[in-house]
């Protein structure tokens, strides 16, 4: 695929997320409502790409597909559980295993070569997966997004407000607000070290790759107590790699 111009459409529970990779490296990313066609469309025809891979986490609009497909010449790859895989699946129920935690998985794999690897999606809901060091898929946990965390908190008390993740995040919260960004942020960036810690203890992982909208800030919070690399285009290097690998 030298010199192609390849497309990663990366349909998540809350928005749709565009990469382009050019010579396998990250060259513009843009995320949007996924009824927003027209934005959409208007960077697809200005990036031209040549080829692409789509990946859905639920319903997968035919038409929006289908225009996806004309845009890139018909060479679209649509990530499903047929698709020919670069790495080994171990999971009881595959027919339930989201096919984003197989393409971050092989993004994952992509890089690191021979490590046994914790992959974790912070998003509207965080998954957190284990590749073996023979890169099979071992399965993992899900948890709530940090989002999701504000607005339970928010929506089933009678007295909290609600609030995001902007903002001082002290080690003791000395109001309410911060207590509660604290207890939420800084508890995830806790559960992912301890999660890391554990499947480390029994798989060997040698670091945590990190990914998602709340990545960024996760990594910050953990990155002194354990090998973390926070990859911020890991979906499109796992869906380049599943193309290539099925061409």
């Amino acid at each position: 695929m030298d010199g192609k111009r390849f497309l990663a459409i990366d349909q998540g529970n809350t928005l749709l997320k565009l990469t382009l990779m050019e010579d396998g490296v990250c060259s513009g990313s843009y995320r949007f409502a996924p009824e927003a066609i027209e934005d959409i469309f208007s960077v697809v025809e200005r990036w031209n790409p040549d080829c692409g891979a789509f990946c859905s986490v639920g319903r997968i609009d035919p038409r929006l597909v289908e225009s996806l497909r004309l845009s890139v010449g018909g060479n679209l790859l649509i990530l499903s559980r047929s698709t020919k895989l670069p790495i080994g699946i171990d999971y009881a129920t595959p027919a339930t295993l989201g096919l984003d935690r197989v393409a971050l998985a092989v993004g994952a794999a992509s890089i690191y070569m021979g490590e046994a690897l914790v992959v974790a999606d912070a998003g509207t809901a965080v998954t957190v997966d284990v590749l073996d060091g023979s890169h099979t898929f071992m399965g993992g946990r899900i948890t709530a997004g940090l989002r999701l965390r504000f607005d339970a908190l928010h929506a089933r008390t009678s007295a909290l407000p609600l609030l995001d993740a902007e903002g001082s995040l002290p080690v003791v919260g000395d109001s309410t607000e911060t207590c509660i960004r604290s207890g939420v942020v800084l508890g995830m960036a806790d559960e992912l070290t301890e999660t890391f810690r554990q499947f480390k203890d029994t798989f060997g992982c040698s670091r945590l790759v990190l990914t998602g909208g709340d990545a960024a800030l996760l990594a910050g919070c953990i990155n002194s107590r354990i090998p973390v690399d926070y990859v911020p285009d890991l979906m499109a290097r796992g869906l380049l790699y599943i193309y290539n690998y099925n061409e």
